[in-house]
């Protein structure tokens, strides 16, 4: 197993006349419970921000919250079992949410992360709920970025066909994965792809770089057809709803007005049932808005970081030293 590593940089940023700081970077891979090595990578000092990605997604969809948030905390990015630079799972059957959350432990685990804000985009919301139910001490706080609560395909497009569908191309890639590999490659691989991404809302072409859709579609053209499917189906079975009312941590809710994937009524109505949360929507976003307008949601981010989760978290560490102080 490739052991963490630790290194430094000096990073020159001007800041009020001023040459910014060191910034800590460590990366490597740890076991998760059933022996499966995730790849992590953690940045800067401070407060920690641990972010759960997508599905088919890897850490590269987080590079303008990381460079936003480095400077003056921790950014912590990894990568799902089968994605990216984690391996696939030692069992080919254990890809559920619930093992996802495991991972996401082992990498809290090895970094000694204590409490931290968890940032999930899409499957991360339901990463991060999920998270929450099982390890709830070390959650300072949630942001739901563009995410649901669980069951995403029955409201995908807000069409009631989209679970049916969904349920045939599954048991299609499970049942003839080189053919639906080679269909998936010849869709998406035409020189229209991006205007095609466009004309069906899955990204805003006028806001987004080109670049950053390519990556998705080149990681998302990279995973085993068979493991896919099955995370699909697993997390199409998942839900976290029971826990929503149940959150006693600052939540903030991110939605966006053209997001087809979890349309923003979605964000609404989470915004409703959990106790004290935050709701921003974003103007003209889709389901890739955090790489279509990072600006206005790292600023929103921060925002709830400093009013809801800074101050509590300053004061709690505060008494915890006292009490060891006086012990």
């Amino acid at each position: 197993m490739f052991k963490p590593k630790l290194q430094h940089k000096a990073v020159t940023q001007k800041n009020s006349g001023k040459l910014a700081q060191l910034i800590r970077l460590r990366e490597g891979y740890t076991k998760s419970h059933d022996g499966t090595s995730i790849y992590f990578k953690s940045v800067g000092f401070g407060f920690p921000i641990v972010l759960c990605n997508g599905m088919g997604v890897s850490t590269f969809f987080w590079k303008y919250l990381e460079n936003a948030f480095k400077h003056q905390f921790q950014v912590i990015t990894w990568d799902y079992r089968g994605h990216g630079r984690s391996a696939a799972p030692k069992n080919p059957d254990n890809v559920s949410v619930e093992a996802l959350v495991e991972d996401c432990k082992a990498v809290c685990d090895e970094l000694k992360i204590k409490k931290a804000l968890f940032v999930g985009h899409s499957l991360g919301t339901q990463v991060v709920l999920e998270f929450y139910r099982r390890h709830a001490r070390h959650v300072a706080g949630i942001v739901s970025c563009l995410g649901t609560f669980g069951r995403p395909m029955d409201y995908f497009y807000n069409s009631p066909i989209s679970k049916h569908l969904f349920e045939v191309f599954t048991g299609l890639s499970l049942l003839f994965p080189k053919q639906s590999n080679f269909l998936s490659q010849l869709m998406i691989r035409n020189p229209f792809w991006y205007q095609l991404g466009g004309l069906m809302k899955m990204i805003n072409t006028g806001m987004a770089n080109k670049e950053d859709a390519k990556k998705y579609v080149d990681h998302i053209l990279s995973l085993e057809p068979k493991f896919f499917a099955k995370l699909g189906r697993s997390v199409q079975a998942h839900t976290a709803e029971d826990v929503l009312k149940k959150l006693k941590v600052p939540t903030l809710i991110i939605g966006a007005d053209g997001d087809t994937f979890t349309p923003v009524w979605l964000a609404k109505k989470m915004h409703r049932v959990i106790p004290k949360s935050e709701l921003i929507i974003i103007k003209n976003g889709s389901h890739a808005a955090i790489v279509e307008q990072p600006e206005l949601i790292n600023l929103r981010i921060e925002k709830f970081l400093r009013e809801r989760i800074l101050p509590f978290y300053q004061v709690a560490s505060k008494e915890g030293a006292a009490k060891a102080e006086a012990s």
